[in-house]
């Protein structure tokens, strides 16, 4: 079997981290973080991550015209959809994303190195533009 056939389905959430060059271990999204991935058999995918039980910051520290609730779903939640392909032979799945909650990353390439066991699925970039390694945790739900 071709490891694109084996990452379609959906896929939940388990951890979310950042590598530091010193590391360290940041949790972008707290320790609880939730998220659904869902890779489609015709190559479609969406993403979702959410940082559960995040407070919203006080009206009075933002910027007029932006509410609270807003502030806080841009500060705790991410999604885009789009398509994806795998290379079997660099254990590489890229997201080609489509449309996204950062609109900027419309149009974006993310390429992932990935590692599968079982009913669990790693996914690890490249390091951001702060130097820090994401690695996502993903188990199968279907």
């Amino acid at each position: 079997m071709h490891d694109a056939q084996a990452l379609v389905g959906c896929w939940e959430l388990m951890s979310y981290t950042l590598a530091t060059a010193e590391g360290s271990t940041l949790h972008p999204m707290g320790l609880t973080p939730r998220g659904l991935l869902f890779y489609g058999k015709g190559g479609e995918l969406s993403v979702h991550l959410m940082q559960p039980g995040a407070e919203p910051p006080s009206p009075e520290s933002l910027p007029v015209g932006v509410t609270p609730d807003l502030a806080l779903s841009y500060a705790c939640y991410s999604s885009y959809f789009g398509r994806f392909e795998v290379n079997d032979a660099r254990r590489e799945v890229t997201h080609f994303v489509q449309g996204a909650s950062v609109l900027s990353w419309a149009g974006a390439v993310f390429p992932r190195t990935y590692h599968l066991d079982n009913h669990q699925l790693t996914l690890t970039a490249a390091a951001n533009a702060q130097g820090y390694v994401p690695t996502l945790l993903w188990r199968r739900t279907g």
